[in-house]
């Protein structure tokens, strides 16, 4: 959801510089396993969640203390209140890898172990996320490497963590346009680099194409049963990401998107695109495509689908709308419309996000944490803290 952003300085080039350093990991295979499948508790614990977007993904430098103090023993109880299970903790590769020596950044992986086994203190499991954001780099080799070495040092340090707790996802939203096939076989790869490090963790692991739903169905599990499949759901995009400036060139003139769509809810607004012929065309389609609850639910049907006919769980790992230019009563009716599409479903899910507006949208008042009620409640959570 966002563009590379360096640290400390620190550009692409010189990462991926950084990581072909050291030994070289030789080519695996991912063998059948007679190993059980997924415990029950860890789905259970999938059930409700939220993502914590900001903590290891977009540090300040400006704040030395924001990795120890960015979410507090407080806070996380509280989201344990409110009726979380689990949060997706997100983490940027170059936040945990120093470039100059191709491995972990011993520090603040240190502060990561902390802020998981602080959450894990308010009772909420862990996804670890390698929140992979560099759209660019995904077929080269370099930065392959270096993903490759990350999550062999990466895993071996989450190994001292307890697995009912840890769970680790392998990449955010691959997307491989074009060369989807390359992203199932690396995949296996980098599962078999995992799992030799860390043998009783859950993985989760997600299809090509952005994570979602189409590029779920182009997947084949894997021949490891200790994995959950996760999906993205931000449909239909011209409503969840309108005006978003980092998204595609289409949605960031659409304004005041109506949800439920029809022909007739969206004429109004076309007038007003007509400078953004692809945006005035893109908002036609989605009139004509009448989005309601019932084509949100046969859209996640799919989904549904695929995980039975292949026999695996589930995980719905991020969805939401972004609120700048949504019209609240439309935005609250697709949270109830999909709440209600979740609870008939036994999919584990996680709302982007806690602090990001997508969600939840936790601020600070008085400086206790608040959420965004409305949302809360339509997903089943509590209001508030209290």
């Amino acid at each position: 959801m966002g563009q590379f952003v360096p640290v400390r300085g620190l550009s692409r080039r010189s990462f991926l510089a950084g990581c072909t350093t050291g030994a070289i990991l030789m080519p695996l295979q991912l063998r059948s396993s007679t190993r059980p499948g997924v415990p029950p508790q860890r789905l259970e614990r999938l059930i409700t969640g939220a993502n914590v977007c900001r903590w290891f993904r977009f540090p300040p430098q400006s704040r030395p203390e924001h990795f120890t103090s960015y979410i507090s023993e407080g806070e996380a109880a509280c989201m344990r209140r409110i009726g979380l299970r689990h949060v997706r903790l997100c983490v940027a590769p170059s936040v945990v890898l120093d470039p100059r020596e191709g491995q972990l950044r011993q520090e603040i992986v240190g502060l990561l172990e902390a802020a998981i086994e602080r959450f894990h203190r308010a009772d909420l499991a862990v996804v670890v996320d390698i929140h992979h954001e560099d759209r660019q780099a995904e077929r080269d080799p370099s930065w392959r490497r270096a993903l490759e070495r990350l999550w062999a040092a990466l895993a071996e340090r989450m190994r001292a963590l307890d697995p009912n707790r840890t769970l680790l996802e392998i990449l955010n939203e691959p997307v491989f346009e074009g060369h989807e096939e390359e992203w199932i076989q690396w995949n296996l790869r980098l599962a078999e680099i995992i799992r030799a490090n860390a043998p009783e963790h859950t993985m989760i692991t997600s299809g090509p194409n952005w994570g979602g739903i189409g590029g779920l169905r182009r997947m084949r599990p894997i021949g490891d049963p200790n994995v959950i499949y996760s999906f993205h759901f931000y449909e239909p995009f011209p409503f969840t990401h309108q005006g978003a400036t980092w998204s595609s060139e289409e949605v960031k003139p659409l304004r005041q998107v109506p949800y439920p769509s029809s022909p007739e809810a969206v004429a109004p607004l076309l007038a007003e695109l007509s400078n953004h012929p692809r945006s005035q065309a893109m908002l036609e389609w989605y009139g004509r495509q009448r989005w309601n609850r019932d084509r949100l639910r046969a859209h996640f049907q799919e989904a549904i689908d695929w995980g039975r006919e292949h026999g695996v769980p589930l995980y719905c790992g991020e969805f939401g709308v972004y609120p700048r230019y949504a019209r609240p009563e439309h935005r609250l009716q697709w949270f109830r419309d999909f709440g209600q599409i979740l609870r008939a479903h036994p999919v584990g899910w996680a709302v982007w996000g806690w602090d990001e507006g997508f969600g939840l949208a936790r601020r600070f008042v008085e400086g206790r944490p608040v959420v965004d009620g409305s949302v809360a409640e339509a997903l089943g959570l509590q209001p508030g803290c209290e």
